[in-house]
């Protein structure tokens, strides 16, 4: 690690880390000013309709702060500049910031007031909650530029099967991605977290999390009619594309970024099922784009497609 890349990283580290700081700060500075309990929550017409304990605040805010910090300060001390790498990173400073502004926010617009039902919901406190969270986790993102590697190509050699007229042969593989786990849980974390008081914004979240969670593993079957694509742990929803429909297959390197991102993607360089950077599958289609998709032992996978296509083309008999 140069020392620029050092540099940036402890930037980054030191943006996330300033959150919980602020929550602390915050306290200690401000929060004598304010009433106790706090206001938490308001209706469509700016007026507060329920508090919380600043004690109670505090502590559960403090909590996931300084817990969504120490997960960015593990990514950073361990990042290889993966792109995943950066995006927990960044995941981690929005949650951070996310639960400090939750506190930060009452406690600054309550000010000087009576009682918490007498603060008012303004609309400069109200996107200081959303606001904050999204320009760190944007900071952090720009500090930590992704380490460049060219796409490589792996050479495939002409399939060592030979299938026999009749014969049935099934393969399956799977791709599955930790950090797409670990993003979901910290979503998770975050709705429970704005849950009583921003309860629109935890049910975006916990959706979020559901999807993240449902896209983190990815099932490739290969078989005498089709290369099916299955997402989640239920293999649902399907893409299969028919084996006559293949041109060739191969096997890639995956950058997600040059395919359009995780998940489901479509791009200039064609139609992409990722979870992870890493080895694929590429299939070049008749008459459509390619498609990849990330799955482990790719190889195995072309050399049956291979087989498959050459035992169509014998002449029968």
């Amino acid at each position: 690690m140069t020392s620029r890349t050092r540099l940036a990283a402890a930037a980054a580290a030191a943006v996330t880390v300033l959150a919980p700081l602020g929550v602390v700060g915050t306290r200690g500075r401000y929060a004598a000013d304010a009433p106790d309990p706090l206001p938490t929550h308001w209706d469509l017409h700016g007026r507060v309709d329920d508090v919380m304990a600043t004690s109670t605040l505090f502590a559960g805010t403090l909590a996931v702060s300084a817990l969504a910090a120490l997960l960015g300060g593990v990514v950073l001390v361990r990042s290889r500049r993966r792109p995943a790498d950066r995006l927990l990173a960044a995941s981690a400073a929005w949650l951070a910031w996310l639960a400090a502004a939750v506190f930060v926010m009452p406690v600054l617009a309550a000010r000087g007031a009576e009682a918490a039902y007498d603060v008012p919901l303004t609309l400069g406190w109200f996107a200081l909650v959303p606001g904050l969270p999204l320009l760190a986790a944007a900071a952090v993102w720009f500090l930590l530029p992704e380490a460049s590697r060219p796409a490589a190509e792996v050479a495939t050699a002409s399939s060592s099967l030979v299938l026999d007229a009749g014969e049935r042969v099934t393969w399956v593989g799977q791709s599955t991605s930790g950090r797409l786990v670990v993003a979901a849980g910290v979503l998770l974390l975050a709705a429970v977290l704005v849950v009583f008081t921003a309860w629109p914004l935890a049910a975006v979240l916990a959706a979020m999390a559901l999807v993240l969670f449902w896209i983190h593993v990815i099932t490739v079957r290969v078989d005498d009619r089709a290369v099916t694509v299955a997402w989640g742990p239920a293999r649902w929803p399907r893409l299969s594309v028919p084996v006559e429909q293949i041109e060739t297959a191969r096997e890639e390197w995956i950058e997600p970024l040059r395919w359009g991102g995780w998940g489901y993607r479509a791009s200039a360089r064609g139609t992409a099922a990722i979870t992870r950077r890493g080895a694929g599958l590429v299939l070049e289609r008749a008459g459509r784009s390619p498609l990849a998709v990330t799955v482990d032992r790719p190889q195995e996978a072309v050399d049956l497609v291979h087989a498959l296509k050459e035992r169509r083309a014998r002449p029968v008999g």
